[in-house]
């Protein structure tokens, strides 16, 4: 099972993109999902808002130190869209 079955890669990037052009206030098309969270502006504060907006509009816990772990727009959504490691 994926963490956000009912979502690809491509759509919960392009998810998290258009989420950080709002709170960062910029065009959509000026962020490359590539390039890290902190050099776009994204703080602790910012942080705790993708866990929150994440968990509510996608489904999906997040915790702050997965963003610092992934922090990209496309390795977060690499890491959401990824299989759950099998419970032992």
């Amino acid at each position: 099972m994926n963490r956000a079955p009912q979502s690809s890669h491509a759509e919960i990037v392009e998810w998290l993109v258009d989420f950080l052009a709002e709170i960062l206030d910029v065009p959509a098309h000026e962020i490359d999902p590539a390039t890290p969270l902190d050099a776009l502006g994204v703080d602790s504060a910012t942080t705790l808002v993708i866990c929150a907006r994440v968990r509510d509009e996608l489904h999906v816990p997040v915790r702050p130190r997965d963003v610092l772990d992934h922090f990209t727009a496309d390795a977060l959504a690499r890491h959401l869209t990824a299989p759950l490691p099998a419970r032992v």
